[in-house]
């Protein structure tokens, strides 16, 4: 907790991993430090840092202050290391333990990424069902349907995403990429 403390009230990063670190090396086996470690990582953009302290904080039995947030953050992380595996496994831990838009998304998105079409839709669904106007999960359908030549659905999926606001740049290069190489989707074409 004094570590904790500390590491909020500076201002230098460094400052606060140097803290931590010092912190694991008194006292090695505590997760809740592994996981502010993780989180220090993670907020200085070092993804595959912030992965082995997430994980490392996974392994103990005892669990870690906040849980969930590290197992959002860990598959977020497999996500963008396309550890598209290890990302659906650690959105399905986090499902069953506080299902959301935002877990079943990542299972979709994950799915998706492994070419697990019929398992993406479904996990995409149960985000729907959880906050129908998140415009990814809408990317994310348009792309699966596609992907399974479901013209309609695909137009109106990609319709409804850019209507409720979807600002990924990324998707949105990849659904009208897809778009051109299947000659529909957009109600355009």
């Amino acid at each position: 907790r004094r570590v904790r403390e500390a590491v909020v009230s500076t201002q230098s990063t460094g400052e606060a991993e140097s803290y931590v670190r010092q912190a694991t090396v008194l006292n090695h086996t505590n997760p809740a430090a592994w996981a502010l470690l993780g989180h220090i990582l993670y907020l200085g953009n070092d993804m595959k840092g912030a992965r082995d302290h997430y994980e490392r904080t996974l392994s103990y039995e005892e669990p870690a202050p906040e849980i969930h947030s590290i197992r959002l953050r860990l598959a977020s992380i497999y996500l963008q290391l396309r550890q598209y595996d290890a990302a659906k496994n650690m959105f399905l831990f986090a499902c069953r333990d506080s299902p959301s838009c935002i877990t079943w998304l990542g299972v979709g998105i994950s799915c998706y990424r492994l070419g697990e079409l019929k398992e993406s839709e479904q996990a995409l669904a149960e985000a729907n069902i959880l906050n129908n106007t998140d415009p990814e999960v809408w990317g994310y359908l348009s792309m699966v349907c596609l992907k399974t030549e479901r013209k309609l659905e695909a137009e109106q999926s990609y319709k409804y995403a850019v209507r409720v606001g979807l600002k990924d740049e990324d998707l949105l290069s990849e659904i009208r990429n897809t778009q051109r190489e299947v000659g529909f989707g957009d109600a355009g074409f």
